[in-house]
């Protein structure tokens, strides 16, 4: 079963903003930036080069960041990254909001505590569908927060 990332707003403007300044103006408007880069960047093909991966990733990550539960594993996609997690390893789920880098596009996301120490925080759409689905899947998860 396949789940969507949550968005925010901002973090939309952000990456959208980003993807956008970092693909039209080296492509489109050659001068553009100049003056802020050194002699050897003056040139607008070295410009695409460097700036149009960065700014296609961003979209690849907006565009395809999801998880996606089958058999016993999470499968977390956030652009071109892919991590897998046995279901049978979570040990705990909780809400969170913590603003650090997470395979989320949203700041309202859960955190899974899996294997000994480790953590991830995903921002599924549907939280509680996706909350049920990992519980079907191994009854031992606590939910705290929840």
């Amino acid at each position: 079963m396949y789940f969507s990332s949550k968005t925010d707003l901002w973090m939309s403007i952000i990456i959208w903003l980003s993807a956008f300044l970092l693909i039209v103006p080296p492509v489109f408007y050659p001068d553009f930036g100049v003056w802020m880069t050194p002699e050897l960047l003056n040139k607008q093909w070295i410009k695409i080069v460097v700036l149009f991966p960065i700014g296609f990733c961003l979209m690849w990550v907006w565009f395809k960041t999801g998880y996606t539960i089958e058999n016993n594993f999470i499968k977390i996609k956030y652009g071109p990254f892919k991590k897998y997690i046995r279901i049978d390893e979570i040990n705990s789920i909780r809400k969170t909001k913590n603003p650090f880098t997470a395979p989320a596009l949203s700041m309202y996301r859960i955190e899974i505590n899996y294997g000994k120490y480790d953590t991830i925080q995903v921002s599924p759409k549907e939280l509680n569908l996706f909350v049920d689905e990992l519980q079907k899947k191994n009854s031992r998860i606590q939910i705290k927060n929840h």
